[in-house]
């Protein structure tokens, strides 16, 4: 494996000394731009999104997904032929050769191996959530070196709101008349059941729907169900009571290290089953998570969250928030198992409850609480393109 690894690293470097060699005597685009998520390595976020309502709505701008996870590539092949691109081919050098853009949701290596920055072509940034945490230039632990080799000025760079428009704008180092308020493609996935999702997860058919997704931390473990009394037979019995199916969004590895086991009632669901969280949403009842960000998403169809905040004061230290966590987490912060119970059956109960909490959020973050965030980020990047040519 370490091998094939390095076999396609140094191919790579030739792939992309191939494009840049080319793009010297040739300079012309094709309508197409290219599209990337999470480092090339998944398929997801709101590049995803973008990428299906351009397929979807024959748009005069093609869209061209990359990645350079070979699995991946081969099981979208079928379903979207002739659009997928594997990074180490020469196809894929072609039509990065010839894009008029370049679009991603993390960083360079979304378009992993190929330059995009620097080229003469614009790079547009749709991002991959609100920032609740610190980022950017006002990351608490990014070195000073790191921040200084970030990507900014951006040609384009999605949010949802005004408010993050102005945080975006500083932390990326991006003109603010490029911080583009669309909202984000991925949330038009949360008003429509997908049926070939719902095939992968036939566990869930006829129960209730909890989803626990907590955040990744970049230091430190992160602890799942963090109550000193916390049962697992107590909750599965709570949970088959209800009828309620609780997936989790982790690998299988991880309920291992916290000595959890899978069930009926407790599934994992993690990014290889279901690639994006708002692809659960039209069956979801309630999300449980911490500082994930997926929430205010989960907002625009005013679902109910639970918190467990239980490392605040360390997360608040080690990351930063840019906004005030009590103010903008409309839903209650539960610390021992049995309110985490009760949370649970007061939402199963009646969904509606700490709604007005929610819409007030929902108001700050969500300008367009809508399913059409794809078709406002696609005008934007046509006009970009317009302006440009």
């Amino acid at each position: 494996m370490a091998l094939v690894k390095k076999a396609l690293k140094v191919y790579g470097l030739f792939l992309r000394s191939l494009q840049i060699t080319a793009s010297i005597f040739y300079k012309g685009t094709k309508p197409h731009i290219i599209l990337g998520s999470s480092a090339g390595t998944n398929i997801n976020g709101n590049s995803k999104a973008l990428f299906l309502y351009m397929k979807a709505s024959n748009t005069a701008l093609k869209g061209y997904f990359i990645t350079r996870n070979y699995s991946r590539y081969k099981s979208q092949i079928e379903q979207h032929p002739n659009h997928f691109l594997y990074a180490y081919s020469f196809k894929a050098l072609y039509y990065c050769l010839t894009a008029k853009a370049y679009v991603i949701t993390h960083g360079p290596y979304d378009i992993t191996p190929f330059k995009i920055t620097n080229t003469g072509k614009p790079l547009i940034n749709l991002w991959h959530g609100t920032p609740l945490k610190k980022i950017g230039i006002d990351s608490h632990h990014a070195t000073e070196k790191a921040k200084d080799k970030m990507l900014d000025d951006f040609d384009g760079f999605i949010v949802m709101s005004e408010e993050e428009r102005e945080i975006i704008s500083r932390c990326y180092r991006t003109r603010i008349e490029n911080t583009w308020v669309t909202g984000f493609p991925r949330n038009d996935l949360a008003f429509v059941k997908n049926k070939a999702i719902m095939d992968e997860i036939p566990f869930i058919q006829g129960k209730r729907v909890l989803v626990y997704a907590p955040t990744f931390r970049d230091s430190g473990k992160t602890r799942l169900f963090p109550f000193e009394d916390f049962d697992q037979p107590s909750l599965i019995e709570f949970l088959a009571s209800k009828n309620a199916v609780m997936l989790m969004r982790m690998h299988k590895n991880e309920l291992a290290k916290h000595k959890l086991e899978e069930n009926e009632w407790l599934r994992v669901c993690d990014g290889n089953l279901v690639e994006e969280l708002n692809e659960l949403m039209p069956v979801m009842d309630i999300l449980i998570t911490d500082y994930s960000s997926s929430y205010i998403d989960w907002l625009i169809k005013d679902g109910p969250s639970i918190f467990l905040p239980y490392d605040l004061e360390w997360y608040n230290e080690f990351r930063g928030f840019n906004f005030d966590y009590e103010e903008v987490t409309p839903g209650p912060k539960v610390y021992d198992f049995q309110d985490f119970l009760f949370q649970i059956n007061r939402y199963l109960d009646d969904p509606s409850k700490d709604s007005e909490l929610r819409q007030k959020v929902k108001a700050r973050f969500h300008k367009y609480p809508d399913n059409h965030s794809s078709k406002r980020v696609y005008k934007r990047i046509e006009t970009l393109l317009t302006t440009k040519s």
